[in-house]
C-alpha cells in the first residue's frame, strides 16, 4: 500500500481495533483531533478512499448495497426531520447548528463514497472555536444526505417535546436511528477487514470461544 493510501487508514485501523470510533468518543474528542481539517488533507482523504474502494471491487459491491439501504432509510426520515425543524428552528434563540462543534468522521466519508454521494467541499470545522462553515442564519447549506450523521442523530429538546406527543413517530425515529448507527459500524468494520484483513488473520489467533 503506497504512502498516500496509508494516510487516512493507519489511524482509522488503530481506532477501529481499539473500538474507539464511536459517536460519543468523537463528540468528546479534543479539537486537535478534528480529522482532515485543511482543504488539502480533506482532498487527500477522499481521493485515497476512492482509490481504495476501486481496488476492492468485489467486496465493495456488497458494501455499496449496505450503504444504499442506509441512504434509503435516511431519506425516509428526512420529511419528519424537516417538519420538526419547521416547527422549532425559526423561533429558536439558541441554534444548535450555530454553536455545535461537530465534523464528518470516517464513517461519514465511507458512506458518502459507497452510496455515491458527493462529500462536502471541506470538513465542517478547521480548528478549535470555529463554527460549522455550512451553517447560516437560514439553515444548513448542505443537503441533509450530505451532512454528517450526527446532524440527523441529534434531536433538540424542543423537538423531543413535540415527539412526546407523537409516541409512534418517536419510536419509529429512535428505531431507525439505532439501525443506521448499527449499519455504520458494520460498514466500517467490513471495510477495515477488507483493507487490513481481520484481526484474527493478522494475529494468527482464532475467533474467541463463547461459553
Amino acid at each position: 500500500m503506497d504512502v498516500m493510501l496509508q494516510f487516512p487508514y493507519r489511524q482509522i485501523g488503530r481506532l477501529w481495533m481499539a473500538a474507539n470510533l464511536l459517536l460519543p468518543t468523537l463528540m468528546d474528542a479534543p479539537f486537535s483531533a478534528i480529522p482532515w481539517n485543511t482543504p488539502s488533507l480533506w482532498q487527500d482523504a477522499n481521493a485515497s478512499l476512492a482509490i481504495t474502494i476501486q481496488r476492492h471491487p468485489t467486496t465493495m459491491t456488497e458494501l455499496c448495497l449496505l450503504a444504499s439501504r442506509m441512504h434509503q432509510r435516511l431519506e425516509s426520515l428526512f420529511p419528519m426531520m424537516d417538519a420538526l425543524c419547521c416547527r422549532t428552528c425559526p423561533t429558536c434563540t439558541d441554534s444548535c447548528c450555530q454553536r455545535a462543534w461537530v465534523w464528518a468522521d470516517f464513517r461519514d466519508l465511507l458512506f458518502y463514497h459507497l452510496a455515491d454521494i458527493t462529500p462536502p467541499e471541506q470538513q465542517l470545522l478547521g480548528r478549535r472555536g470555529e463554527r460549522c462553515r455550512y451553517g447560516t442564519p437560514h439553515g444548513c447549506r448542505l443537503d441533509r444526505i450530505r451532512r454528517p450523521f450526527v446532524c440527523t442523530w441529534y434531536v433538540c429538546p424542543a423537538q423531543t417535546a413535540i415527539l412526546r406527543t407523537h409516541p409512534a413517530e418517536a419510536r419509529r425515529l429512535k428505531k431507525a436511528l439505532q439501525q443506521i448507527q448499527q449499519a455504520r459500524r458494520q460498514l466500517e468494520n467490513r471495510f477495515v477487514e477488507t483493507v487490513f484483513g481481520s484481526p484474527h488473520a493478522r494475529t494468527g489467533a482464532g475467533p474467541p470461544v463463547r461459553g
